[in-house]
């Protein structure tokens, strides 16, 4: 869906004789929006360098001053350096001054702050692209939702998606499709930049264990006892749990398509241990079942 979306922007910057024709233009601002770490800044980067547009960015807690004011002007300065310009003007932790301005704990400067901000998002429409990214959109006052054209959510990684980041983070080396396969199945629920905290590990692993690689479920283990808060807990569980039971559910997964041998060079044994011990848990839980 994301691909999709951001597919129709290029489309629309690729054919602007077309829309003028129409008496519209290609999209001009944009939000995204999203739990940190899922590439929302990553996305607007790509968006500029598929343009071919400089990119002019700004923190927005960086221009808030406690002085009466300054901010409102802070902001008003920004605008007017990108207005000068055919660039994206990318505004990062947009919801730093683009608050509910009906808050009752906030006073009058962040009102005179926002509005400052709406005014010069309505003057920049025609002057390159804008794009505004927060991690906290409810926080966005209504008025500022309703100038950006395109209000993107970035989700976390589907199964394929995380592959393809996995994958992405991997040069110089090129693992066994297996190993990928195995991250983008322990990632369940993980951001892009937490997939790419255990590929990073992965590369460690390899590197300083070259002549004696660790076995990957191993290094997995490892990440998961020093990562815990980063991953799913009934990956965590699972991965930790009898290695007949852990075997089986790998081996059943239908997006994973691993063979017996692949799960044995995981996790360094053999495939006729790796049958034995699925065997085993098949029993055990036969016996459960039976009393």
């Amino acid at each position: 869906m994301i691909s999709a979306a951001v597919s129709s922007i290029m489309e629309e910057w690729a054919s602007p004789g077309a829309l003028s024709d129409m008496g519209v233009q290609p999209m001009r601002t944009c939000l995204i929006y999203g739990p940190p770490g899922t590439g929302k800044t990553r996305l607007a980067l790509w968006i500029a360098a598929q343009l071919d547009l400089p990119v002019v960015s700004a923190r927005i807690d960086g221009l808030v001053s406690s002085f009466l004011g300054t901010t409102a002007r802070n902001i008003g300065n920004l605008f007017a350096f990108a207005n000068r310009y055919r660039c994206l003007l990318l505004l990062d932790e947009f919801d730093a001054v683009a608050k509910l301005r009906d808050d009752p704990q906030e006073v009058g400067e962040i009102k005179r702050v926002v509005n400052a901000l709406l005014q010069n998002l309505d003057m920049r429409h025609d002057v390159g692209i804008t794009v505004g990214i927060t991690n906290h959109q409810r926080l966005l006052d209504p008025a500022v939702w309703r100038r950006f054209e395109v209000q993107l959510e970035m989700p976390r990684p589907d199964f394929d998606v995380r592959l393809e980041i996995a994958k992405s983070f991997m040069p110089p080396i090129t693992p066994p499709d297996a190993h990928l396969r195995m991250i983008a199945w322990f990632t369940e629920g993980a951001t892009g930049a937490e997939i790419e905290a255990l590929v990073r590990t992965y590369k460690k692993s390899m590197a300083v264990q070259a002549d004696s690689p660790r076995p990957m479920l191993d290094m997995l283990r490892q990440f998961a006892t020093l990562n815990s808060a980063r991953i799913d807990p009934e990956r965590r569980e699972l991965l930790f749990a009898d290695a007949g039971v852990l075997f089986k559910t790998i081996s059943r997964d239908r997006r994973l398509g691993v063979s017996y041998e692949d799960i044995g060079n995981m996790a360094g044994k053999d495939k006729s241990t790796v049958s034995r011990q699925i065997s085993r848990s098949d029993e055990a839980l036969g016996a459960t079942d039976a009393s």
